[in-house]
């Protein structure tokens, strides 16, 4: 419990901070004290306007097997019904629980990698993004999960102060 706090706090003080770049390091830092994670990173989706219905990674804890790309189309599937349509939090504890809807799956698996939250992030109404943590497989329990409901207004202040995610 005391790390959270200690973690929210730096949160915090990165955001009010003249100096830094991107708030989605320390967004990165709150959500392994608060979860855990193995892989990290932070997606906008562009749902009206011009560059409807496309995605980009606007940041990620490994570039080399997920840097931070440009648009990529956003391809209906359970997940994105779940996550885009209903705003609902996906989680799968194994590699089956989300094989048809990510299409990366084995290369997710290569890396140790076995269960995943992708938390949805809303502003004023509208769905702008995900916040996507993984880890190995069973590590989302239903008590760090809990520790999520702590995540989402930290989540939306980081995008809504990141330069490239809410523009």
């Amino acid at each position: 419990m005391l790390d959270d706090i200690h973690a929210l706090r730096r949160f915090g003080k990165t955001l009010s901070c003249d100096k830094w770049i991107s708030p989605f390091p320390a967004l990165e830092e709150l959500c392994q004290v608060m979860m855990g994670h193995k892989l990290f990173s932070c997606s906008i989706f562009r749902m009206s306007g011009p560059q409807q219905g496309v995605a980009a990674r606007v940041y990620s804890n490994d570039a080399g097997s997920y840097p931070i790309s440009g648009l990529k189309e956003i391809v209906p599937n359970r997940w994105t019904e779940h996550v885009i349509l209903r705003r609902q939090t996906f989680v799968a504890n194994s590699v089956d629980g989300f094989m048809d809807v990510f299409p990366d799956h084995a290369l997710i698996a290569s890396l140790g990698l076995g269960s995943v939250v992708n938390l949805p992030v809303i502003l004023r109404g509208e769905f702008i993004g995900t916040v996507n943590m993984l880890h190995t497989a069973g590590h989302y329990t239903d008590a760090r999960l809990r520790a999520m409901e702590d995540l989402v207004v930290p989540s939306l202040l980081a995008f809504e102060a990141s330069p490239e995610a809410v523009k």
